[in-house]
């Protein structure tokens, strides 16, 4: 984490405190989607803690950060003792720096944590705060206002100064719920230790000790209870199960689970679908199954599942299949008579919406053609399809320049800040479909227009996030013609690019501030996607090290400036919007590229922005930049 930044963001912020809850000595079990920012400190006892899906097992004082809407759930079956303090944050905004800085930190929102060096003063402080806000008097809560601040500064400076640390994740929990949520893949303990960043032995041994298993027999036994739910369901074969579970085949399959259950999945089948219902399907009840179930049975009709229909019957009940004929054959006289009748019936209205299931797994009945959409964030995906929205937020309007020359001023309205948007805004409008980042935004969201949540972590590339919107907004052929604008102009500039470098060249972008320097990402901001994913250039050897091992803050690397001269390439891109007055230590001044004039300035209001559309533009301007410094530099 960037602390200046932080702290300076927190400087300028406007606080209200909603609420302050002091738990003593209780074994809790809780589940809280949290409605405002909130801190949670652990004062005592030991818990397994989990924060949009990360575990953490607390043993000793503890201090989190949690985002408004994000989850959080606690387990305790000993006593413990927590405070919980809600507040709101607004950033005032005196300049656009200031708005910038609140956009790529997201103060309010981002979750962090702390053991402190010191946790008595801290728990002193908490203390004081919790008495005087129960007494309710004016005065004393803004004394508790006051201790507030006094407490969030002691946090940041002991995780700027390094006495404080940051609270690891629980890796073994966090191992468990991995295998849990990729039952259906290959797994290695290798590939596994690898993503946590800690060796395949040491897994092993936090993964027994918790569980008193291995992760490889955990998995096993996970695969064969889902197993038993599959052959229960009856509704897959068991070649269908053994794959889908990431078995070789159903020979292995077979081989495992009988040795698990002394059964053969055959006879497991047969010995638990034995005692299923004989209740029919008839006319007056068929409404009970679900439109597959009825799809399935109307198959029967068909002359191609005669030999299914024997086998089956094998197994279902005669009640069931003489009901089922009585509704088949209801269903073909409705349909004769449907057709007999077509002629005399009135043409019905042209379809005005469809059912898509969104980014988040949901279902949701949209417009056939959105026509009024309002985004709070995804404002280049939509402009690619030739749709200008009537509404978006802050961060898209102010620091996607790129994107200006899409729309005319005036065009589309601020609906605020991501994650804090004006309903109130959002209603005027009038929209009648509304795209978010936030799933926990739908509910409220919903009131006003359909809502789908859209994810550029669900789709592989850039032009796949664009169809994919394509899909959702019905301009399939605008989507399509994106994509091929987009792939011969990067083809171009990669051209542009590989003309004027020498091969195996290498690059890096730097974020920089006064107190320290950041790396910027392969995956999203600053430029770093359009460099490494859309052109393809190469990494410089640290920075692709950094890639492959570390999670990066915020899309970047923080890196001291004592070491930034490891990181330097062949062609050194610098982005500096923190540091306008320029005052960097020796060890940045001091590089080779810096002195000799030989770093390529990124402007950084063009760089905010990482959808299809901005990266497409960051991309020739990219190319644009190393032709011109690479003719520069054969002058010299």
């Amino acid at each position: 984490m960037n602390y200046d930044a932080y702290m300076l963001l927190w400087q300028n912020a406007n606080i209200q405190l909603k609420q302050i809850d002091y738990v003593i000595n209780t074994d809790v079990r809780m589940t809280k989607v949290l409605k405002n920012s909130t801190f949670l400190v652990i004062t005592a006892g030991a818990a397994e803690i989990v924060i949009d899906e990360q575990p953490y097992h607390v043993q000793h004082f503890s201090i989190f950060h949690i985002g408004k809407s994000k989850s959080f759930h606690i387990t305790a079956p000993n006593s413990i003792s927590y405070f919980l303090i809600s507040y709101k944050g607004d950033v005032i905004y005196k300049d656009a720096f200031m708005q910038y800085l609140q956009m790529q930190y997201q103060p309010f929102q981002t979750t962090f944590s702390c053991i402190p060096a010191n946790p008595v003063a801290l728990h002193t402080i908490l203390q004081d705060m919790y008495s005087k806000w129960q007494s309710g008097s004016i005065q004393e809560h803004l004394s508790v206002k006051a201790s507030f601040y006094e407490f969030v500064y002691r946090v940041f400076r002991e995780l700027a100064e390094g006495q404080g640390e940051p609270h690891d994740i629980d890796r073994a929990e966090a191992a468990r719920l991995y295998i849990e949520q990729n039952l259906h893949e290959s797994l290695s303990i290798q590939a596994l230790a690898d993503l946590l960043n800690i060796s395949a032995r040491h897994l092993l041994r936090i993964f027994k000790a918790r569980y008193e298993v291995g992760p490889q027999i955990y998995l096993q036994q996970l695969r064969i209870e889902k197993a038993k739910h599959y052959l229960v369901e009856n509704q897959y074969g068991i070649k269908e199960i053994a794959i889908s579970l990431g078995f070789e085949d159903e020979y292995y399959f077979s081989r495992v689970f009988k040795k698990a259950t002394n059964m053969a999945p055959s006879n497991f089948r047969l010995k638990y679908t034995s005692n299923l219902s004989e209740i029919a399907i008839t006319n007056e009840n068929h409404f009970q199954y679900n439109k597959n179930q009825l799809a399935q049975a109307k198959q029967f009709e068909n002359e191609e599942n005669n030999i299914m229909m024997k086998k089956i019957s094998r197994h279902v009940k005669i009640p069931f299949l003489l009901s089922l004929f009585v509704l088949l054959a209801a269903c073909g006289e409705d349909t004769k008579q449907s057709v007999e009748h077509k002629e005399n019936e009135p043409k019905s209205e042209e379809v005005k919406t469809r059912t898509v299931t969104d980014d988040s797994g949901r279902q949701v009945e949209i417009p056939v053609k959105a026509e009024r959409v309002v985004t709070d964030w995804y404002l280049g995906q939509i402009l690619a399809l030739d749709v200008i929205p009537v509404g978006a937020v802050t961060a898209n309007l102010d620091f996607a320049a790129f994107l200006k020359s899409y729309y005319k001023e005036g065009d589309i309205s601020n609906i605020g800040t991501d994650g804090s948007a004006s309903l109130e805004k959002i209603l005027e409008l009038k929209p009648d479909l509304i795209i978010t980042w936030n799933k926990e935004d739908v509910e409220k969201y919903e009131k006003i227009a359909p809502t789908i949540v859209f994810s550029e972590t669900a789709h592989k590339s850039a032009t796949e996030e664009v169809k994919a919107m394509g899909e959702y907004l019905g301009r399939q052929d605008e989507a399509n013609a994106f994509v091929q604008d987009f792939e011969k102009r990067i083809a171009q500039a990669q051209e542009k690019i590989n003309n004027v470098i020498p091969e195996g060249a290498t690059f890096t972008i730097y974020d920089v501030f006064e107190k320290n320097a950041t790396v910027v990402g392969n995956s999203s901001v600053s430029g770093g996607r359009a460099l490494y994913q859309m052109l393809n250039m190469k990494p410089q050897e640290k920075v692709q090290e950094l890639f492959d091992t570390k999670e990066s803050t915020g899309g970047r690397y923080e890196i001291s400036y004592e070491v930034v001269g490891d990181y330097v390439g062949d062609y050194v891109f610098v982005i500096n919007f923190f540091n306008k007055e320029k005052k960097f230590p020796s060890t940045w001044k001091n590089l080779d590229v810096v002195k000799n004039n030989k770093t390529i300035e990124l402007e950084p209001e063009y760089y905010f922005a990482s959808d299809p559309l901005s990266g497409l533009h960051q991309a020739e301007d990219m190319a644009d930049k190393i032709v011109e410094f690479s003719k520069a530099q054969q002058k010299q």
